[in-house]
């Protein structure tokens, strides 16, 4: 079974995961992080060591994160290096949240890319498809 761990600054992960919780209901296959400001590098390392570790035997991992080059990001990627095994995203918001966890898909490597492709998606300047629509209506 695949794991999900949302990591972001503040509280935002655990709010991205109550949030899918209230559209998919349980997920208990999800996982949050925090990096507050009373929390150390040294320390949220530790937290996500530990957390990695309790994953080991169970499955693929993807970790989501806020801001690629951003402290929980360049933690994920020192253990990334350091020979921890999961997929990282960086750049979590929830239309990507949600298409990774209802995705059927068992490919951790091709859930990310999917992941990726649905966050893009769900980036739209609704007034510029507004005027776009209202152009190709005065054309007809």
């Amino acid at each position: 079974m695949k794991k999900f761990l949302i990591a972001t600054h503040g509280e935002l992960s655990k709010e991205l995961v109550e949030t899918s919780k209230l559209i998919i209901g349980s997920l208990s296959n999800v996982e949050y992080f925090c990096m507050t400001k009373d929390k150390s590098a040294d320390d949220a390392e530790k937290e996500m060591i530990s957390i990695l570790s309790n994953n080991k035997d169970n499955g693929e991992l993807i970790i989501l994160t806020d801001i690629f080059g951003g402290s929980v990001a360049n933690i994920c990627t020192n253990l990334l290096l350091q020979g921890f095994k999961f997929e990282l995203l960086t750049g979590v918001n929830l239309p990507m949240l949600l298409a990774i966890l209802l995705s059927p898909e068992e490919d951790a490597k091709l859930l990310a890319k999917s992941g990726l492709e649905e966050a893009r998606n769900g980036i739209v300047h609704v007034n510029e498809l507004l005027e776009n629509k209202n152009e190709i209506k005065n054309v007809m």
